[in-house]
């Protein structure tokens, strides 16, 4: 069962699981003068949440909430989430509007830093997204902007992240070696998912949606060498609906393309 640490008791809950619907709110600064990386990670942070939730069977809606008049700002921050892989937010607006929006009550309110205990509020599960920032170069890095994606998965979400050009580009190339690995799996036959890896998986993703726990499964996946290649494509396949990394983009292009350099 999907467990969320709430971070104003600073304990694991999981009261999001019995509901037919999740909403989840998500503020977002929007500062002037360009992107807000901090933004980016915490639209992150939900899209993700919101397909465990529909791997579960749970709808879940994202609402942003936003300053006032900064309209602009908030529909660069949207395409730019759309570049990313990210499900579109339902509603936008100050909070209250937003819940109106979403016909009903946050059950998750995203937060930049760990939340007073008065903040508590209700049921709502406040989850604890700390800040990212961007050295010089990182927005250049656009060749595939879901290296932008990975990379924002490799750190805890909990912690500060500083993202570096190269970060990003050990990013691409890992997202170039497993759509190879994975088209050239596709063709052998299905194997289940090893047991291990799965469980390994599942565990991580109902932990407070430990991110960098299921990248480093599915490294030592790839790399462990006594597994089926019908059972790595299954397990890529299924944990790419979670990380949102096409990874089976290149599946039936024909001849896969030669294995980048590393």
């Amino acid at each position: 069962m999907l467990r969320l640490v709430d971070a104003c008791s600073g304990l694991p809950v999981a009261p999001v699981m019995h509901r037919s619907v999740v909403r989840i709110g998500v503020p977002v600064a929007l500062p002037e003068g360009g992107e807000a990386l901090s933004d980016v990670r915490a639209m992150l942070v939900a899209d993700v949440l919101t397909r465990v939730l529909e791997l579960s069977g749970t709808i879940a809606y994202t609402g942003l909430i936003c300053p006032d008049g900064a309209d602009e700002r908030r529909a660069a921050l949207q395409a730019r989430a759309a570049e990313l892989g990210m499900h579109p937010a339902a509603a936008h607006g100050d909070e209250r509007g937003v819940e109106g929006e979403l016909g009903g009550p946050f059950a998750v309110r995203l937060s930049r830093s760990e939340a007073a205990p008065d903040e508590a509020h209700g049921d709502v599960i406040r989850l604890c997204v700390a800040d990212a920032h961007a050295a010089d170069g990182v927005a250049a890095s656009a060749d595939d902007p879901l290296a932008l994606r990975l990379a924002l998965m490799t750190e805890p979400r909990t912690e500060t992240l500083r993202l570096a050009p190269a970060s990003v580009s050990v990013a691409h190339h890992t997202l170039l070696r497993w759509r190879h690995a994975v088209a050239t799996w596709a063709d052998s036959p299905s194997r289940p998912m090893p047991g291990p890896a799965r469980d390994s998986i599942r565990d991580c993703l109902e932990d407070d949606l430990d991110l960098p726990g299921v990248l480093r499964t599915l490294h030592r996946l790839e790399h462990s060498g006594d597994a089926p290649a019908g059972a790595l494509f299954e397990t890529f396949a299924y944990v790419d609906r979670v990380l949102g990394l096409d990874l089976v983009r290149d599946v039936g292009r024909g001849p896969a393309p030669p294995r980048p350099l590393t």
